[in-house]
């Protein structure tokens, strides 16, 4: 007899299955097993998902899967209705920067946000990783803008854009034109998606519609 199949931590289906060839994974519902509080899982999910999880994960400073565990948990705890997941702050929760989106913005006037912005991580207790990348992200596209910052691997140019005020719409057109700049650079579209991204963080944060460091309500 085999010693594989003797061994006690095994149930009985399981030590059924000891020896046999090919892929042996269906959709049946996982036993529960005596000796184990918890199982593994394999889930196929959608981008939009996968890409609000790794933003929410960024934010916490935590990994992947444990942002997707809490965010489990958190839904199977909470009442949700039909409420898709993971749920997104509504913007009046956001702080406030900017009253409306057609105030004009400054050279001057985006540095000292920067400023607040960086406060604003600190206040909301991001941790030092997170909070680093959020602001560097967001310092490098106002450099960008100003000529004073050209990724590696470009020719160094002068000012990008015009030296006047400008409104967070024309800062979103802008930080599209500075992701070509740096997938021009050779980067990877992975990166050129970061560097995009946190430079929208930065504009929406102006416009009142993001609060960095902002979780889900109920994952700590």
């Amino acid at each position: 007899m085999h010693r594989e199949t003797e061994r006690s931590d095994l149930t009985a289906d399981e030590r059924g299955l000891v020896g046999m060839p090919g892929d042996l994974v269906s959709e049946e519902p996982v036993p529960q097993r005596p000796r184990a509080s918890s199982v593994m899982v394999s889930l196929r999910i959608d981008r939009q998902t996968f890409d609000g999880l790794s933003q929410l994960a960024e934010q916490r400073g935590d990994t992947f899967s444990n942002t997707a565990r809490d965010a489990l948990r958190t839904y199977l705890r909470e009442p949700h209705g039909d409420q898709t997941y993971p749920k997104r702050e509504h913007a009046r929760s956001a702080r406030r920067v900017s009253e409306s989106t057609t105030r004009t913005w400054h050279d001057d006037d985006l540095r000292a946000a920067l400023v607040r912005y960086e406060a604003t991580c600190r206040r909301n207790a991001m941790r030092d990783k997170a909070r680093r990348s959020y602001v560097d992200y967001a310092r490098r596209f106002l450099a960008w803008r100003e000529g004073d910052y050209q990724p590696r691997g470009t020719i160094p140019a002068d000012r990008p854009v015009p030296r006047s005020a400008v409104t967070t719409g024309e800062l979103r057109r802008q930080a599209e034109q500075y992701a070509a700049h740096v997938r021009a650079a050779g980067r990877e579209q992975p990166t050129v998606d970061t560097y995009l991204r946190h430079a929208m963080f930065f504009v929406r944060w102006l416009e009142g519609e993001f609060e960095p460091g902002a979780r889900l309500h109920g994952l700590g």
